[in-house]
């Protein structure tokens, strides 16, 4: 099957079919049992026994408009070639893909003008007897792209057993069983199995693929055109799941496993440019492998719904959360958990590490003994408006526990509610401000509480205080992350920070993730 004759309407010289261009061939066809009734009014009927077909190529091509090759089969309608015909005025539409939807509306209004003109007869009865497919090759270019990609699919083997076009009596459409094996590249094995009927309205199935070890260099002009990086080296494998009930309902899962993935240095005037070497770091494990699972689900019945954008759409996200969200990204590996990650809380005011906080730097450890490429910076912050109290809270107990430390010579438990107001005397007698006295000048005993409320009150506390502060919280986890086997030559204490803090701002040290 070849096309002859001009371009498609509507498609600049050059573009769009091409004349003669081969798009079906084949050594061997097969049909047998071929039954054919044009009875008068009764269902036009066909059935073939059995097909097949061996030795066979088809040409697939996606030109620049965006369209393919075997859309443009048939010649379009009057209306529909004047629709998009190339404009001559200097403001026609640089894109020939602008042209589409005038197209679209304008065969649309055909159709929907002709409809009445022409009464609908019953739907034809077409049954097939099983299919058998050997030793077939299918060569596709994307040249929408720039630079252009192809793909050949080769050694392509298979069968599909019976189908109908009408359904049993009470019944839906039988789904004929699919078999398919055959190489892409001449290195990959696919193999795409499952249940399908091509002749089924509306449209039902449920189909597995797989690819195992395709080479990825080839695919750089896509990472060119959409991540602005070109791909040196890797291998895909991926297992595919698409799933569609009678009603529209699409559910499908696409895992795919990316080994060894390379990128090389930023082209400069892609059209895009996504962090992808940060993405690939987060992502690949010590075994520089990378396993994501996309799925998806919708109603093929909504116009807005397409499969394509929202699997570009799901990818891209992830790679633009290597910036925004790293921890989110490596959430899976940690074993829960999220952007939460990303920092480690501290009370109001002091710089110990929680149990839980412990907990949460534990899985940060393994993600990172796992990703060698990746260092990590540490950056404490504190705040003056948000810890004033809580720091000074946290001053009056380590000079409790210092004044007891004093008095027994031994490193000190936490103070006890029977012996704090004894230690708070002694730290009162021992401060050094101005206290109430008596007639003769002593220094008056006091309850607990206003000891306690005028040692707090002069207990200094300024901006360079919770500089020192936040310092100190950075210290406490960069030594903290040391000490559970992660090199020291992979973490950095960043400088500290101090913030104005409001009502939702929480004592913290933040964790940054960068390349090394």
């Amino acid at each position: 099957v070849r096309a002859i004759g001009a371009p498609a309407p509507g498609a600049p010289a050059g573009k769009g079919l091409q004349q003669d261009e081969e798009i079906l061939t084949w050594k061997s066809l097969s049909l047998r049992g071929i039954a054919l009734d044009l009875a008068p009014g009764s269902p036009t009927g066909l059935s073939v026994a059995e097909t097949a077909l061996d030795d066979f190529f088809a040409r697939i091509v996606v030109n620049e408009n965006g369209r393919i090759n075997l859309q443009d089969l048939t010649r379009a309608s009057a209306t529909a070639a004047a629709a998009t015909a190339p404009a001559s005025a200097p403001d026609a539409p640089k894109n020939a893909a602008e042209n589409v939807q005038p197209a679209l509306a304008a065969a649309s209004s055909d159709a929907k003008t002709a409809a009445p003109a022409t009464a609908a007869g019953p739907e034809p009865d077409i049954r097939f007897g099983p299919v058998s497919l050997v030793n077939g090759r299918v060569y596709f270019s994307d040249r929408f792209i720039k630079p252009n990609y192809s793909a050949n699919l080769s050694e392509l083997t298979g069968k599909l057993t019976a189908f109908a076009s009408q359904p049993p009596a009470g019944g839906a459409p039988a789904l004929a069983d699919l078999e398919l094996r055959g190489r892409a590249e001449g290195t990959a094995s696919l193999e795409v199995t499952g249940k399908l009927n091509p002749l089924a309205k509306p449209l039902a199935l449920d189909i597995t693929g797989k690819v195992r070890d395709l080479e990825l260099p080839p695919l750089s002009p896509y990472a060119i055109k959409y991540a602005g990086y070109g791909i040196e080296r890797g291998k895909l494998s991926l297992d595919v799941n698409y799933s569609v009930q009678p009603d529209g309902q699409l559910t499908a899962r696409n895992q795919f496993v990316l080994n060894q993935l390379s990128f090389g240095e930023k082209v400069e005037g892609a059209p895009n440019s996504l962090p992808v070497k940060l993405a690939v770091a987060l992502l690949a494990d010590r075994n520089g492998v990378i396993d994501i699972n996309l799925p998806i689900s919708g109603s093929l019945n909504d116009p807005q719904f397409s499969i394509g954008p929202i699997v570009f759409k799901l990818i891209v996200n992830l790679i633009v959360k290597a910036v925004t969200s790293p921890f989110t990204l490596l959430a899976s590996a940690l074993g829960g958990g999220g952007d939460e990650l990303g920092m480690v809380a501290f009370a109001p005011g002091t710089t110990t590490i929680s149990s839980e906080a412990r907990q949460g730097l534990d899985k940060v450890v393994k993600a990172l003994q796992a990703r060698p490429a990746l260092n990590l910076t540490v950056v404490g912050t504190a705040s003056l408006a948000a810890e004033r109290e809580g720091y000074r809270r946290s001053r009056l107990q380590q000079m409790l526990l210092a004044e007891k430390r004093r008095a027994s010579g031994l490193a000190p438990a936490p103070v006890t509610a029977q012996e704090y107001p004894v230690l708070l005397k002694e730290v009162y007698r021992r401060a050094d401000f101005p206290k109430p006295r008596n007639l003769i000048g002593l220094a008056k005993d006091l309850p607990p509480a206003e000891m306690e409320a005028l040692l707090l009150a002069n207990i200094a506390v300024h901006e360079e205080t919770m500089r020192e502060l936040a310092q100190q919280r950075g210290l406490a986890v960069r030594d903290y992350l040391a000490g559970q086997q992660l090199p020291t030559e992979r973490l950095f204490l960043g400088a500290a920070r101090t913030v104005a803090g409001d009502a939702a701002w929480r004592p913290r040290a933040e964790l940054n993730l960068a390349m090394r």
